[in-house]
């Protein structure tokens, strides 16, 4: 008896431990994301300025970003599988040191396609490690806190999209472009050791080895999640006709300063941040579906405020939407991923959906800047609006099917 109930003490206490470990593991990430963000919302801001500052026009920025999408639109799943099998951590890392590289290559160089390169790690980074790092997460909680935990990891990166746009901004006024991209690719490189050194794995299949039925499957999407498929394709080649070009086009038809759009910029990730929590926390109430619906509404609202109306009241109107858009569509999307999803093909779902995302965004951005340069610049704003509501009707039949229950 006495063993008995020592031997359920100890796997209580463990069970305690391991717990504690998987509550550091949101506190690590959220860090993470906070020193990560300030490299990716320096890149965002600044790169398409530092493109157009060099004379190239909207439609060779969009090249370059669809040459980069190209690029790394295949190696995203396979990332995803190895990371099922030797675990989430290595491939979070490796996604914090693409992130650095690419910043110190754009520090480094003038020439076209260098800058391919840089926006193609920037991309590797963003996809291969948001399905890492979102398995994790969703490995570090229970499933009735999944939404709040996204929500409040999401919300660290966010406050770096609050201040280091503006920060930015001024760096590369006073210091110039150059330097302002090797300061943020420190920080990057300093988020990425602490992660390293503070986290614990959740997930890996040791031991076992990749099969080539899995290797071949990569690309396969399941039938079951097709409608989250085709919807959120018709999002991000939406969102991809402009979302790239945005900091330019407020430069160019607005007339605005470095400062001025980081600014923009700035109040884009305040409104993502002070909502991130409190959505989070409402989508694990009212379900997922319904928050990627109201995303995808505040995203074609966004679309027709900045593109369309054009005056300054729309333009800060349509930033505040982009915000809340992201704000809605990070908890829903993560959680419709995870929930239907099994444990050790998470990362793989993941980067399954990820790298059709991607595919989808390869042509678009090269779409959106012709449309601005030789059609008009409103064409890819109209056009990326339709897209958004059509995929939220996907969503809104989704939602009538009952697929979340």
């Amino acid at each position: 008896m006495a063993n008995s109930f020592h031997g359920s003490a100890v796997k209580k206490n463990l069970l305690k431990m391991k717990h504690m470990g998987l509550t550091r593991n949101i506190r690590i990430l959220s860090l993470y994301s906070f020193l990560s963000g300030v490299g990716s919302s320096t890149f965002f801001t600044l790169f398409p300025l530092y493109l157009v500052s060099l004379g190239y026009g909207m439609s060779r920025i969009g090249e370059i970003t669809t040459l980069s999408s190209l690029s790394v639109a295949v190696p995203i799943s396979f990332l995803g599988l190895f990371a099922d099998y030797y675990g989430r951590k290595p491939f979070i890392i490796l996604a914090g040191l693409s992130l650095a590289v690419s910043l110190f290559v754009t520090a480094s160089t003038r020439f076209y396609i260098w800058f391919i390169l840089a926006y193609a790690l920037n991309m590797l980074s963003f996809f291969g490690g948001q399905s890492a790092r979102g398995a994790m997460v969703a490995e570090s909680v229970s499933k009735e806190k999944m939404g709040e935990a996204f929500g409040i990891v999401v919300s660290w990166f966010f406050l770096a999209r609050v201040s280091i746009p503006s920060v930015s901004g001024v760096l590369a006024s006073l210091v110039g472009y150059r330097l302002t991209f090797i300061f943020a690719g420190v920080t990057v490189l300093a988020g990425t050791l602490l992660f390293w050194v503070g986290s614990i794995e959740t997930s890996a299949r040791k031991g076992e080895k990749i099969s080539w039925g899995e290797i071949a499957s990569v690309l396969k999407p399941r039938k079951k999640l097709t409608w989250l498929y085709i919807s959120t394709v018709l999002d991000r080649f939406g969102w991809a006709l402009w979302s790239p070009l945005l900091n330019a086009f407020m430069s160019q038809a607005y007339g605005l300063s470095t400062v001025e759009v980081g600014f923009l910029n700035s109040i884009m990730g305040f409104t993502t941040l002070v909502t991130q929590y409190i959505t989070g926390k409402w989508i694990d109430k009212i379900g997922y579906i319904k928050g990627l619906i109201l995303s995808e509404f505040a995203g074609l609202s966004s679309a027709l405020f900045l593109g369309v109306l054009k005056s300054v009241y729309s333009l800060i109107l349509g930033v505040i939407m982009v915000g809340l858009s992201i704000s809605l569509w990070i908890p829903s999307y993560n959680k419709a991923v995870s929930m239907n999803s099994k444990k050790e093909y998470r990362v793989l779902e993941y980067s399954k959906i990820n790298t059709y995302r991607a595919v989808a965004a390869i042509p678009s951005p090269y779409i959106g800047g012709y449309m601005y340069d030789y059609l008009n610049p409103t064409t890819p704003f109209l056009t990326s609006s339709m897209l958004l509501f059509l995929a939220m009707m996907m969503f809104y039949r989704a939602s009538a099917q009952d697929i979340e229950n």
